[in-house]
């Protein structure tokens, strides 16, 4: 029954996908991204936005002919901020673009590429199994293409999901219509004030999410980083080590001369 329930959440997940937009959610994914990894770069477009408001405001109470100097002065920056600012506008533009492009790839793949993988891999598994005695001049039917008969197979299991999901939808978009028709003045307000608490609390818990996943993800590149300089250090050899090394050698060097030497004053001994 697992492979049950993971391809009704396959299921819901797509649905709620193709419900939703790509263009919905790879809107939101882009905020939250940009919130996340790119703030600094939206901070500095906002201040350059307030500063061209404050020198406009200044070059309008400026005249150009009694103030020429101050004029041509707050023209220049009024010049220079806006090249920045069109600078940092196209490349968050470009940003977008390719982000869209990739997330709704990656989407497509999460909404088609696992429902089809799961079918390619579990072409011959049975979801479950079927009682003898139901369905049973048409139980062939179920377990197409590949299941064991009596069985249910992954594509059936699939199409059954999908178009039970997709029903709900559909009544649920009906029934939108007839609530609004038809329900006391009292439940809509109610309904309305639940809806803006939602938004409200999700716009504040937002940013610490956000600021929470960056400082955990940091921490944690900082704990990685750590260990690999601390592994890296115990492999290199400390200089101590080195000197010690090296005298032990060296030593080792002197005591086989002096055996050498010891063997020849021997030898020319015994020739005497």
């Amino acid at each position: 029954m697992s492979l049950a329930f993971a391809i009704v959440l396959v299921v819901l997940i797509t649905e709620f996908i193709l419900w939703f937009g790509y263009s919905q959610i790879a809107n939101l994914a882009y905020g939250v991204y940009l919130n996340a990894f790119e703030r600094e770069r939206i901070q500095k477009q906002r201040k350059i936005k307030r500063d061209i408001l404050s020198i406009k405001h200044d070059l309008s109470r400026t005249s150009s002919q009694d103030q020429f100097a101050k004029w041509a002065k707050l023209r220049r920056k009024l010049d220079s901020k806006m090249s920045e600012l069109e600078k940092i506008t196209t490349s968050l533009v470009y940003l977008k673009t390719t982000f869209e492009i990739k997330f709704t790839t990656f989407l497509w793949v999460v909404a088609n590429g696992v429902q089809i993988f799961m079918v390619i891999w579990y072409r011959s598994s049975p979801v479950f199994y079927l009682p003898q005695d139901w369905f049973s001049p048409i139980t062939w039917i179920f377990s197409m293409p590949f299941a064991p008969s009596g069985s249910v197979s992954v594509p059936f299991w699939f199409f059954v999901c999908r178009k039970f999901v997709k029903k709900a939808i559909q009544i649920k978009r009906d029934a939108v219509p007839l609530y609004h028709k038809y329900a006391p003045e009292s439940v809509k307000q109610h309904g309305q004030l639940l809806i803006q608490w939602c938004k409200t609390q999700i716009r504040i818990f937002t940013p610490i999410v956000v600021q929470w996943v960056n400082a955990n993800v940091k921490t944690f590149c900082n704990i990685i980083a750590e260990k690999a300089k601390s592994s890296e250090e115990k492999k290199v050899p400390s200089p101590s080590t080195n000197g010690t090394s090296a005298s032990t050698s060296n030593e080792e060097i002197n005591d086989a001369s002096k055996t050498e030497e010891k063997e020849e004053k021997i030898l020319e001994k015994n020739r005497e």
